[in-house]
């Protein structure tokens, strides 16, 4: 696969053993976590409140300092209950938490609204990065345009130092993913990035070709140098395990660290995964292409249940 000249991981800080290595942001001049907190739907089917915070406390104490929320992370009857959570962990150490949320809203007063909001839940006075929350396809990016949109929103909020950073996330459609980044300047991007989905460079929906993230959003976010942020690592858990087109969490995981990203945001419910990925992460030696090639033709047997999960895959709906 060739995504341009910057293919490999960015470079990371880290000694050997110790914390999670800090990735550079894009040209942001931020330092994030070469992995993050997922506080998704996963943290969100947590029933005890002590064992959702104590998730968190223990993916601090490892490095791991990016934390990922959005006002629709919630648990059916509880009003965002993610944000909520992260508001109550990051208010004592805010200045050392890259808080970045999202809004689902695509005009520009309805996004504004949940953004007001989000800041009260998540108890701070400014947000580190604020996200338009899974971009569908063409049509959902024309709903976002203009004066009343919710990329004007985005922008109000990043000149008025409510957001120091802006973004834009997509789990679905390549195609549109790189025309929203190509028409806007956004900071980072959140995007859909795993073995599974690499080893393939066109995803069929509705009977029309549609480019996969890392071969059209990916090397224009590059050559943007924008944030780039990865996630869906595991494949929502189907491509984790034994057998025919499974692997192991640890290997995964390393396929993404290997791959031109700052950051994989990893959805986290039980103490033994984050352990887990935090081991993983500290080990992490990138990968030879041949290692890629040969996760990725392992992998070949989940791929069309992966890219029939990404056509109806709803990000915003509660657990």
């Amino acid at each position: 696969m060739v995504w341009g000249a910057a293919t490999q991981a960015p470079a990371a800080s880290q000694i050997p053993g110790s914390s999670i290595a800090k990735r550079p942001l894009g040209k942001t001049g931020e330092l994030v976590s070469a992995v993050g907190f997922g506080a998704g739907s996963r943290f969100c089917s947590i029933q005890d409140e002590d064992a959702a915070q104590a998730l968190l406390e223990r993916a601090w104490d490892a490095g791991i300092n990016y934390f990922d929320t959005s006002a629709s992370y919630t648990r059916k009857g509880l009003e965002r209950l993610s944000e909520r959570r992260l508001g109550e962990f990051s208010r004592p150490r805010r200045k050392g938490v890259f808080l970045a949320t999202k809004f689902d809203p695509r005009d520009r007063d309805g996004a504004l609204r949940s953004v007001e909001r989000s800041l009260k839940l998540l108890q701070t006075d400014y947000l580190d990065l604020i996200q338009i929350h899974s971009l569908r396809d063409h049509a959902d990016l024309k709903r976002m345009d203009g004066p009343n949109g919710a990329v004007a929103a985005v922008l109000e909020l990043k000149n008025q130092r409510v957001a120091r950073f802006v973004g834009i996330t997509g789990h679905n459609d390549g195609g549109a993913m790189t025309e929203a980044l190509r028409r806007y300047d956004f900071d980072v991007v959140l995007m859909s990035l795993n073995a599974a989905q690499s080893a393939n460079p066109v995803a069929a929906r509705r009977m029309e070709p549609i480019p996969a993230f890392e071969t059209a959003a990916l090397p224009l976010a590059l050559q943007k140098q924008m944030g780039i942020v990865s996630m869906k690592v595991m494949g929502q858990g189907m491509l984790v395990g034994k057998g025919a087109g499974r692997a192991s969490a640890p290997e995964l995981l390393q396929f993404n660290l290997s791959q031109p990203v700052a950051c994989v945001v990893i959805g986290v419910e039980q103490k033994e995964r984050l352990e887990e990925n935090i081991q993983a992460a500290r080990a992490f030696v990138p990968m030879t292409e041949r290692e890629k090639q040969n996760l990725q033709q392992r992998l070949t047997p989940s791929r069309g249940t992966w890219y029939r999960f990404l056509k109806s895959h709803d990000d915003s709906l509660p657990v």
